[in-house]
């Protein structure tokens, strides 16, 4: 007969005094992952490895301390990173709509906007007063006191050439004209008609003459007007020069080292003189008047506003690589954005208004991103890859195709990027996106993923106390006795379900750690003990247990059907876990089977009912492939059955009640009355053997909160696989009640065992023949098969 568990093999214990201090004051704060060797083993590498596409995926379930992991083992490894460069962005003097990007040392970005901010302050102050100087009034008098005279000097040679022929040159709206003259007084049209022809004809020909010399004249005005303009401008640039121009010299020679920032600043020295009418301030015409959707005259602050320069990434405070986290991870927040500001009633932008983001700011470093929040923002999963595939960060308004008519916006010059991306998300996420996206595995070659649990020992223990240490000093929470510390590490167990691991759930110990000191608190103490740890696992269940202590009460009430005393035929208790998300228990179902004469073999009305789950199908067909191995040696299997969780009426999944219902239906065809004190967990394969099961512990404590409120009678417990022994971390009051003697567990190996603990009948071993003793319940199984047997036969040969 097989004996109940002893005490020690319940729950595992944590002593103290295992602890090398008395409370985790005296641990170091050291931040390390519970664990995790694969993971660290994967960002080691990832970071390490310098190719293309060899970016991070770190995968594991809700909870696992990703976030946390990642950033604190990258911020360390980024302190021996190099600052990156910072990044401007300034006008693109040949074309104004894409801007130019220029990199600097770090911290020099700013001193070079700085730079070129005091440079347009000075070409403000320093060309007006050029040009208010008297040495330049002079010399600008001088040269238009010379076009003066050469232009009177041309125009009296044209009239004395125009007098030689009789014809005086007049001036008017149209310009300048030819009039004939006769003894000094100007021919009519008319009497112009009046002359021979011969005359007519003499005068026609002179006044060609004098018109190409006229001709010939004009040009030759233009032509000096023009001279003289480009004297002006050489003045004007002279001057200019002469104010400003060791200032340009001055920066370029503080830049010279950087090609880019140099045509950048001859750029600006070539505009400045192109447009030095708007730097004079000579009051010659005051401020346009705005008017709404009309051009306005550019004056000397629209000049000057193409020389700011844009600070993009400014990393001049940075002692090692960047790492940034992006909690919103939008298509704007990655790759960049253009923010607009209202004028005249339209929405206006240029190169200032380009704003750095997560992509900017991490570049030369590392960027953290969850993989959900990456997938849930349009466009940002594409435009992830782009920067990874290109190596550039091109900033792109991704509404623009979907634009009915096209917009004219900025197309700012792509910034090379140096990124190292780590990707956090599920195991189901990493494996859809390798699934369907041909590019994933080719741009996140390094895979990382999260182990739930890591082994029992010293050193994995010390790692708790060490996250409390490093918890406590960052939120400043009390320190954790050992003894507080010990009921930590026992959670761990009882969460990782196995009592040679301890869980690795970072979110469920430091939620823990959290509210354990919010009771010490409460209670006005200076540490956490162990009750506090204790209490705030309670309190978290009773906040969490309403629907579990409903069902207790219907069970107790009589409303669900539970029987924990006495035998009965076809009938047994299975246990089942309900899982709500955020609290899972344990609670008795009652399994009932029943048998007819029939060829229908076993029915699962679960199934037939659409309520049964694929596993647990599975598992009452692997009843049938044990029944004909065992008992239809002989004879066909010539019975119906019907198997049912009573009183279930949502969905039913998982194989862990096939042994139950291997029992129930055992019963009905041998008519043995099974132990309904006895709850029983366990899925069986086709050779009669007993397997492992989630949820043990669970089920148990669910079985015993049932009899308990029914009433303990002493006899009753749960049969358990024996693999499942190695599982349990029983609440204490369990262990309790087992130790008075008020609760039993049993391991079972074979469905066997199982019997003769339910039925109180050996199952009977097979002879040297085949047979079974006549008196074993395996015996009786198949002389109820035979008796069917006859009894099929009768009916048919009737």
């Amino acid at each position: 007969m097989i004996k109940p568990l002893p005490i020690d093999k319940l729950r595992k214990e944590v002593d103290p005094a295992s602890f090398p201090f008395t409370s985790t004051a005296d641990v170091p704060a050291l931040k390390m992952p519970l664990g995790q060797e694969r993971v660290m083993s994967a960002l080691t590498f990832g970071l390490e490895i310098e190719s293309h596409g060899y970016n991070i995926f770190l995968l594991g379930p809700p909870g696992a301390g990703k976030q946390t992991t990642a950033t604190t083992i990258i911020e360390e490894a980024s302190k021996s990173g190099e600052v990156p460069n910072d990044w401007l962005y300034v006008y693109n003097f040949k074309d104004g709509e894409k801007p130019l990007a220029i990199s600097l040392p770090a911290g020099m970005g700013g001193t070079f906007r700085d730079d070129v901010a005091r440079l347009v302050k000075r070409l403000t102050e320093e060309i007006p007063k050029a040009f208010a100087g008297d040495e330049y009034g002079k010399e600008k008098a001088d040269i238009l006191k010379n076009l003066a005279e050469k232009k009177s000097n041309i125009f009296q040679a044209l009239e004395e050439n125009a007098n030689q022929h009789n014809f005086i040159v007049q001036r008017s709206a149209e310009g300048l004209t030819l009039t004939y003259t006769i003894d000094g007084k100007p021919l009519s049209g008319e009497d112009f008609t009046k002359l021979p022809e011969d005359k007519q004809e003499e005068i026609n020909t002179a006044r060609e003459e004098v018109q190409e010399t006229l001709a010939q004249t004009i040009n030759e005005v233009k032509e000096l007007e023009k001279s003289t303009q480009g004297e002006l401008r050489k003045l004007d640039s002279r001057v200019a020069l002469a104010a400003v121009g060791h200032e340009f010299e001055e920066l370029k020679a503080e830049y010279r080292a950087y090609s880019k920032v140099l045509d950048y600043l001859a750029a600006i020295e070539a505009d400045v003189l192109d447009n030095i009418d708007k730097f004079r301030n000579d009051g010659s015409s005051g401020p346009p008047v705005p008017l709404p959707f009309m051009p306005q005259p550019e004056g000397v602050e629209e000049v000057i506003k193409r020389y700011r320069v844009n600070l993009l990434v400014d990393n001049s405070e940075l002692t090692h690589s960047p790492v940034v986290f992006e909690s919103n991870p939008s298509h704007h927040n990655l790759i960049g954005r253009l923010e607009h500001r209202a004028q005249y009633g339209a929405f206006i932008t240029d190169y200032t208004m380009i704003k750095a983001v997560a992509f900017h700011r991490a570049n030369g470093g590392y960027l953290i991103l969850n993989a959900r929040e990456v997938l849930l923002n349009p466009f940002s999963y594409e435009a992830l890859k782009r920067v990874l595939k290109d190596e550039e960060i091109r900033m792109e308004d991704p509404g623009e195709q979907y634009r009915l008519i096209s917009v004219t916006s900025l197309a700012p010059e792509p910034i090379p990027s140096k990124v190292k991306v780590v990707l956090l998300g599920t195991p189901w996420l990493y494996y859809l996106l390798g699934m369907h996206d041909e590019d994933f595995h080719k741009l996140f070659k390094v895979k990382g993923e999260f182990e739930h649990s890591m082994e029992d020992n010293e050193d994995n223990r010390m790692s708790y106390a060490y996250l409390v240490s490093s918890l406590s000093k960052e939120e400043g929470l009390l320190p954790f006795s050992n003894g507080a510390l010990a009921e930590l590490v026992e959670f761990g167990l009882r969460e990782a379900d196995k009592t040679s691991k301890l869980s690795t759930s970072f979110l469920a110990i430091t939620d823990l750690v959290r509210e354990a000191n919010h009771w010490a608190i409460k209670e006005g103490t200076q540490m956490v003990e162990e009750r506090h740890v204790e209490r705030s696992i309670d309190e978290k269940i009773f906040r969490s247990d309403y629907l579990e202590e409903r069902i207790g009460e219907m069970v107790e009430e009589g409303t669900i059907l539970i029987d924990t005393e006495g035998a009965k035929v076809g009938q047994i208790n299975g246990l089942s876990v309900y899982d709500m998300g955020d609290y899972a228990f344990g609670k008795p179902t009652r399994v009932t089977a029943r048998v007819f004469l029939g060829k229908e073999g076993v029915t699962n009305i679960e199934r037939e009912s659409e309520l049964g789950g694929p596993t647990h199908n599975k598992g009452v067909l692997i009843l049938q492939g044990f029944f004909g191995s065992r008992y239809a040696q002989k004879h066909p299997l010539a019975f119906g059955a019907t198997l049912c969780f009573e009183q279930s009426y949502g969905g039913v999944d998982g194989d862990s009640a096939s042994s139950t219902e291997l029992y129930a239906l055992i019963s009905a065809l041998t008519n043995l009355p099974l132990r309904q004190d006895i709850a029983v967990t366990g899925s069986v394969n086709q050779m009669g053997e007993v397997q492992a099961i989630g949820g043990v512990n669970l089920k148990i404590e669910g079985f015993y909160k049932t009899c308990k409120a029914k009433g303990l009678t002493g006899t009753q417990g749960v049969m358990i696989p024996a693999s499942n022994v190695k599982n349990l971390m029983l609440s204490r009051e369990v262990v309790e009640a087992v130790k008075a003697g008020n609760f039993n567990i049993y391991p079972i190996s074979t469905i066997d065992e199982g019997l003769e603990l339910l039925t109180g009948i050996p199952a009977g071993e097979r002879s040297s023949v085949g047979e079974y003793p006549s008196d074993s319940v395996n015996g009786m199984v198949i002389a109820k098969m035979e008796r069917i047997v006859q009894s099929w036969k009768q009916v048919h040969s009737d």
